[in-house]
């Protein structure tokens, strides 16, 4: 049965083809279809494929409401929807890859948040299958990183690494940052022995808060990883949350000396990050030293599961700072710029005014 829909306008971030920043104003509050629920978002995570979807490397026609990290209540939904309960926290399922993996076309995709309306604003409509509910306990700017940062971080670490509980594998992280930290927390509940490698000293420090065996700057891994060195550092598996020229060299460097055995045939990479920089190495090199290398995708509706599941359970720990939503514009300026730690979560003034 269809409930009544709430009227007037509210706030959205917008995309604006031409614009390298959001565009805050005013949009009509969007009303369900027969399949669909309307959700008063709570919190949505600022991404850092929101900035590349700002960026010149990112060009789309179209315009739309950024933000696919969130979390909400059911407001509203159509004729067609069963079993939503107004007072159960939901967080919302991508059902598609975010572009912070992928460098597809922009064009090529059309989500929440990525072509189609996402949660930086008071109100969004989504599908109702799309819906999945939070355990309770957990408040909405933790649960909604299980929307994107926090499945992407769970699947390089379970699905592409393969890591499991009571492992003995060495992982490199390289970049702390929003999904960093969460990977490397995963890694480390696993059993792995982890090291981790970031430019900023306050990220290395994060880094063996969360119980990385040994932390380095880009500089300190390139010595720490050379032939020269007088014990090379040597990890089974290397997680890149930047890709760049040098992060893929340096990994490729650590990664070499990887051990051999029945449950690994040599060093893995896992490549998380977008890039605009092209990737070259000699295949030779990785093929005599046994170096494979992977991509990663968002992950599937299990994995977001999963990954409410570690946070229910206080596995995973996510770093966490919240600014109002019509702030949006300077958090994506300074998520640009590198200036904080963790993942940052937009609150709408409809969850602040409530």
């Amino acid at each position: 049965m269809a409930t009544s829909n709430p009227t007037g306008t509210m706030l959205g971030g917008f995309y604006v083809p031409g614009h390298n920043r959001v565009v805050l104003q005013e949009t009509p509050i969007p009303t369900p279809t027969a399949k669909q629920v309307l959700i008063k978002v709570v919190a949505a995570g600022v991404c850092h494929s929101d900035v590349f979807f700002l960026s010149a490397s990112a060009p789309d026609p179209r315009t739309y409401i950024l933000g696919h990290e969130n979390a909400g209540y059911a407001v509203s939904w159509g004729s067609e929807v069963t079993g939503i309960d107004k007072d159960q926290l939901y967080i919302v399922y991508l059902t598609s890859p975010c572009a912070e993996q992928a460098q597809a076309p922009i064009t090529g995709l059309d989500v929440i948040g990525v072509g189609a309306n996402g949660g930086y604003a008071e109100y969004l409509v989504v599908d109702a299958d799309q819906l999945v509910p939070v355990p309770k306990g957990l408040s909405p700017e933790i649960a909604c990183l299980s929307a994107d940062s926090l499945i992407t971080a769970y699947n390089a670490v379970h699905n592409v690494a393969g890591l499991r509980p009571g492992t003995k594998k060495r992982v490199l992280i390289y970049g702390v940052g929003g999904l960093g930290h969460q990977a490397l927390q995963i890694a480390k509940s696993y059993g792995a022995t982890v090291y981790a490698c970031d430019f900023k000293p306050e990220a290395r420090e994060l880094a063996l808060s969360l119980g990385a065996e040994r932390v380095f700057d880009a500089a300190e891994l390139q010595a720490a990883t050379a032939d020269t060195a007088k014990e090379p550092l040597a990890v089974d598996i290397g997680i890149d949350f930047v890709v760049n020229a040098q992060s893929f060299s340096l990994l490729a460097s650590a990664v070499k000396r990887a051990e051999i055995d029945a449950d690994s045939l040599g060093g893995l990479i896992v490549l998380v990050g977008a890039t605009s920089d092209e990737l070259s190495f000699s295949s030779v090199d990785f093929i005599n030293n046994r170096i494979s290398v992977k991509t990663t995708f968002y992950g599937t509706i299990d994995d977001c599961k999963a990954s409410l599941d570690l946070l229910a359970k206080g596995i995973v720990k996510p770093v966490v700072s919240t600014e109002p939503l019509y702030k949006v514009v300077d958090v994506l300026d300074e998520l640009k710029a590198n200036e904080y730690l963790g993942r940052k979560v937009m609150l709408p003034a409809a969850y602040a005014t409530d």
